[in-house]
């Protein structure tokens, strides 16, 4: 929500301006999702659905005008800390994952969303040489998914190396079970 503001406000590229507005409506459209075919809420989870993207484009409106107003006033230390604040909140948000990687000593992760992931934050990064300045605020967001992905494919390649990776790796015998079950139903070989 805070990087979309600084994008607009920013006046970036038009696919740099919905990028964070899709997530966040994708993310929502998910959360709701659990709710719905979880817990059967029909009537709660659509008022609490409607509730949610109203408060998100207030807030998102909110800060749009404060990041407008911040450019307007010339006031370059509340455009770089909304910009940046994005950044701080992604990289916090890779902490979580990070602790249950070394906890299980394997990323459990797809190979594909990995590479995706930091494709998108090198792509991004590039649209943003093609502006008419290049804005380094901006690119800090990208880059620290990129690094932080790139983190995460050492770990991922680090565990694959030590034998951890990987659920057939581990110590726990029902999930060896469950998967001799599973290559037994489907003929796989084992």
């Amino acid at each position: 929500m805070l990087y979309g503001a600084y994008a607009v406000a920013d006046d970036l590229y038009f696919g740099l301006i919905i990028q964070p507005q899709l997530f966040a409506f994708f993310t929502l459209v998910n959360i709701l999702q659990v709710y719905w075919y979880t817990y059967r809420w029909k009537k709660r989870v659509f008022i609490a659905g409607l509730a949610l993207c109203v408060a998100y484009a207030g807030l998102h409106i909110g800060f749009w005008k404060a990041d407008e107003r911040a450019v307007l006033n010339h006031s370059d230390g509340a455009v770089t800390f909304l910009g940046v604040l994005p950044a701080i909140f992604i990289a916090v948000g890779f902490f979580p994952e990070f602790y249950v990687c070394v906890k299980e000593q394997s990323v459990e992760m797809s190979n594909f969303f990995i590479m995706l992931d930091i494709l998108g934050g090198v792509f991004s990064t590039i649209s943003l040489a093609f502006d008419h300045t290049f804005d380094y605020v901006a690119s800090i967001t990208y880059l620290v998914v990129v690094l932080l992905d790139i983190v995460l494919a050492l770990m991922k390649l680090y565990f694959h190396i030590r034998g951890t990776q990987g659920r057939l790796h581990r110590d726990d015998s029902s999930t060896i079970e469950t998967h001799t079950n599973v290559r037994k139903a489907y003929c796989l070989p084992t």
